[in-house]
């Protein structure tokens, strides 16, 4: 905790306050009116009347410039490693399927934020910013295994990077075209787990040749510019929009890995969208309750934090009930409802260890009641992003 601490004068006297109260509260927050968030928090802590007031949200903002976002990080570390420890999760032929991709997120724009992330205007009159966000998603387990927040102008490729240097190995990883370069590519390779590239016509002279051939799938030989070779297997697949998908990878196996795999190897990819989407919608990420650099960094690891804990703890137990249920359609969780009820029942669940297991299996229940079928088929066009998006007023926060 000491190592976390903005200063080490910081929490050393018993407060209301303290560090252990502070993160929790943090972790979770609804992005509710931060006055009410304490007010119910802290009469779920100590049992009192909504009504009455202990503690101001003043005091909580100063509390929480005492806390450095690196706690928040480091325990999701410790999380996702315990996670992979000491608990079972899903593997795609003995490899963790990782797929990563970055996206955009919109920040208050005040000058320490300019600093950090740059200063690039997304609003009409200038009050937002964008930062670029890039995930590490273990798409089988619905787990967030790395996350970074950085400048916008930053590239996924360097981001992507970052994220690879604090992985294990025994991994592969999925991308989308906009990651295929020379540099990269070695770099994948030198990481020493296996890839999927989807990859444009023209990404290189070996992939042009292909995409002109009938041949669907070759193994071929590319040189990179440092005078190595590596043989890799190139592939056509037809989408169900009549779209011809092309990927590059290093499974080269085609009995153990056929086309059909392959393809549906690369849609699983999809699942990190959806986290994004989570994220966004579901855990309102954006609608920061500070404006300090520290404090949208804290909120962003804390989501995150939150996020892996209701997946690990509550999803497989209720997926799992829901394939034995019998219905017309197949079942599963509502994640929506699940982050929710897990932020509610953070008290229960952190102060009160004595009754933790019944705390679990009565979120399950509830959550389960929640599931939402599965319908084969469903597909919507994507739709068209624009410059500025209506974003949360900072001005008028919702009281509920």
């Amino acid at each position: 905790m000491s190592s976390h601490k903005t200063s080490r004068k910081y929490f050393t006297r018993d407060r209301i306050w303290n560090f252990q109260t502070a993160f929790l509260f943090i972790c979770s927050i609804l992005n509710k009116r931060i006055q009410s968030e304490i007010d119910v928090f802290f009469s779920k802590l100590y049992s009192f009347p909504e009504e009455l007031r202990l503690v101001s949200a003043s005091a909580f903002t100063q509390c929480r410039d005492k806390i450095s976002y690196t706690a928040f990080r480091q325990v999701h570390k410790d999380l996702v490693s315990y996670f992979y420890d000491c608990m079972h999760f899903k593997c795609f032929y003995g490899m963790r399927l990782i797929a990563i991709d970055g996206t955009t997120f919109t920040l208050p724009k005040t000058k320490e934020t300019v600093r950090e992330f740059g200063d690039n205007v997304l609003s009409e009159h200038g009050k937002w910013i964008k930062a670029k966000v890039s995930f590490a998603t273990d798409v089988l387990n619905n787990i967030c295994v790395q996350a970074c927040i950085g400048s916008y102008k930053s590239s996924e490729g360097k981001q992507a990077r970052q994220l690879i240097d604090h992985m294990d190995k025994n991994n592969l990883y999925l991308f989308d075209r906009g990651y295929f370069t020379w540099n990269f590519f070695e770099y994948v390779v030198s990481s020493g787990s296996a890839y999927c590239f989807r990859v444009k016509r023209n990404a290189c002279k070996q992939v042009e040749l292909f995409v002109n051939q009938n041949d669907n799938d070759v193994l071929v030989n590319i040189s990179i510019p440092k005078g190595k070779t590596i043989k890799v297997r190139l592939v056509k697949i037809r989408l169900s929009s009549g779209e011809q998908e092309y990927l590059l990878t290093s499974l080269l196996d085609r009995k153990r890995f056929s086309l059909n795999k392959l393809k549906h190897l690369y849609h699983l990819r999809w699942s990190v969208e959806e986290q994004y989407k989570d994220v966004k919608h579901a855990l309102s990420i954006e609608n920061f309750t500070g404006k300090k650099v520290n404090s949208i960094k804290q909120e962003f690891y804390a989501n995150i934090l939150t996020y892996n804990l209701s997946m690990m703890m509550c999803k497989p137990v209720i997926d799992k009930a829901m394939k034995k249920k019998k219905a017309r359609y197949k079942y599963k969780t509502n994640k929506r409802a699940l982050i929710a009820k897990v932020k509610q029942c953070f008290v229960k669940l952190f102060f009160h260890p004595e009754t933790l297991i019944e705390t679990v299996e009565q979120i399950i229940i509830s959550v389960a009641r929640e599931s939402v079928p599965i319908r084969k088929g469903r597909k919507y066009e994507r739709s068209k992003s624009y410059k500025a998006k209506l974003k949360f007023s900072r001005a008028y926060t919702s009281v509920v």
